[in-house]
């Protein structure tokens, strides 16, 4: 495995909505020192931030580093939407993206994270393989709701290739192993290539906090289960440390997407690889 190309930036947290505000500055820092530590592939969405704020700002920064850029689309969920509508929606959300990014090919495609009566319309995928001869997509892909994963409903993992569908994202951490059970299994065996996401669980496996009571009203892992049952496991853990977190999901996936509030962070991260 060539480990400098196994880690995707994740850019979610740029957008604000973790109880930090990043400027323009800020993220550039961290676009910047990723590229020159040699490593270049992005994933964002439009979702990320008001008015796909999250990928103008990398439209904005990149300029002519040569980034892989993956984004994804949402299926407005809309009982009398036809698929026509839909998929003209789903062409204005590529043309969007496309050119907020300021690129012309997206390196994946993906379907974000929403339920099977969205991902079951041919039209979208019959549309989208079209735009991917056109050079405009790389690959598709299907970032999967983590509930389907725990549901143990894997119907969008079972038609994946029917789709053309050749790389999905779920949810694996050394706390969060759901995806060990059947999804990883039959997409190693179909020949899907896997990412790993939150391999630090949104920071609360970075060894960082003691206490969900840490973070600010606004962040969504305060007052949380989740966040405590979390921070419980990793309290109690006490062997483990970043670079064994960081890299634990790399011995069942093909690269990991993560996410750092700064340039220390990633430094301390990327040293790892």
């Amino acid at each position: 495995m060539n480990k400098k190309r196994s880690l995707v930036l994740g850019t979610e947290v740029f957008s604000g909505d973790w109880g930090n505000i990043f400027s323009e500055k800020m993220i550039e820092k961290i676009l910047v020192c990723f590229y020159e530590n040699n490593f270049n592939e992005l994933d964002t969405a439009p979702s990320y931030g008001k008015n796909s704020l999250v990928e103008k700002l990398i439209g904005k920064i990149i300029k002519k580093k040569k980034f892989k850029i993956s984004s994804k689309f949402k299926i407005d969920n809309k009982e009398k939407l036809t698929p026509k509508i839909i998929v003209n929606n789903v062409k204005n959300q590529l043309d969007m993206s496309l050119k907020n990014l300021n690129i012309d090919c997206l390196e994946t495609y993906y379907f974000h994270s929403e339920d099977n009566k969205l991902f079951f319309i041919d039209e979208i995928w019959h549309y989208l393989n079209l735009r991917k001869e056109q050079g405009d997509i790389k690959h598709l892909g299907l970032s999967m709701k983590h509930q389907l994963v725990v549901d143990d409903d894997l119907k969008q993992i079972y038609h994946a290739k029917e789709y053309g569908i050749s790389i999905v994202q779920t949810v694996l951490n050394i706390y969060n192993k759901h995806s060990l059970n059947k999804l990883i299994p039959f997409c190693d065996k179909n020949k899907i290539d896997v990412y790993g996401r939150m391999p630090l669980a949104k920071g609360l496996l970075s060894g960082k906090y003691n206490s969900e009571k840490t973070f600010s009203n606004k962040d969504p892992r305060k007052n949380n289960e989740f966040t405590k049952k979390i921070i419980k496991f990793r309290l109690e853990n006490k062997n483990l440390n970043l670079e064994k977190v960081i890299k634990w999901p790399l011995k069942n996936t093909k690269k990991i997407i993560f996410s750092v509030k700064n340039t220390q962070q990633l430094k301390q991260i990327l040293n790892f690889f």
